[in-house]
């Protein structure tokens, strides 16, 4: 049995992801898709192994399934999880969807808001980065205060091709990829499944946060700008420009 893994980011349409792979009749992906599993950062449950993970996670599969997949977007952050998911499947496939970090940013900021822990204005909350993810004490998986840090996607890639393969890890774009079947079917090509099904959820929206329109203030200029330098490393890897972003920013 194959493996895939989706490991991220947060607020960058990950669970779009996970329906869209779901669907298909060739995947399997683990239950439920919330709580996410985050089987490989906790202790306890990695541990009992391999087996334990794939009986609690993963039923009713059929003939036809040829992956088992897991949505856990904290392991982006974690070596340790890049490890672990090695040691168990050293051929799984990684997924990375990948949304313009100024607006992931900001939703993930909302999204602190919205549970209790954020009760910081952005700008303030941007400027507390530093110290908060340095010594700031929380409940959730990785930090929530890491705004900015989450966004600079290439650090994190890096880091996993240390371990992984090149050629183990796709690596999506928000904008170029939902609600595009192309990109949907280019997708199933790559995992070498049947790209000729096209899954009910092409069109949904999952998670949709409260609309907060983000203005052309200095901060998301200031915010823009700390980010070209790892855009332009992410595009080097890619090899093609990420014109969505760059027009958003062009913008501010």
């Amino acid at each position: 049995m194959n493996h895939l893994f989706i490991i991220g980011a947060q607020r960058s349409g990950s669970t779009y992801l996970y329906h869209v792979l779901d669907e298909h009749p060739e995947i399997a992906m683990s239950r439920p898709v919330r709580p996410e599993p985050k089987f490989f950062l906790n202790d306890q449950l990695y541990a009992k192994g391999r087996a334990y993970y794939e009986d609690t996670y993963f039923s009713g599969n059929s003939k036809e399934t040829r992956y088992l997949g897991e949505k856990s977007t904290s392991y982006i952050e974690s070596m340790a999880v890049a490890h672990r998911i090695h040691q168990f499947y050293p051929d799984a496939r990684i997924l990375m969807i990948l949304r313009d970090p100024v607006i992931r940013a900001y939703s993930n900021y909302r999204f602190s808001v919205a549970h209790q822990l954020e009760d910081l204005t952005f700008e303030d909350a941007l400027k507390a980065e530093l110290v908060r993810l340095a010594e700031a004490s929380f409940s959730t998986s990785v930090n929530p205060y890491a705004y900015c840090k989450r966004g600079h996607y290439i650090d994190y890639i890096e880091a996993y091709l240390k371990i992984f393969d090149r050629s183990q890890l796709e690596i999506l774009i928000f904008e170029e990829f939902v609600g595009k079947p192309e990109s949907v079917q280019h997708l199933y090509r790559w995992l070498d499944i049947d790209d000729r099904f096209r899954p009910s959820s092409l069109e949904k929206v999952f998670n949709p946060s409260e609309r907060q329109e983000l203005d052309n203030s200095k901060t998301m200029r200031a915010l823009a700008s700390g980010y070209r330098e790892s855009l332009e490393r992410l595009e080097n890897l890619l090899g093609n420009r990420i014109e969505a972003w760059r027009s958003h920013w062009d913008k501010l």
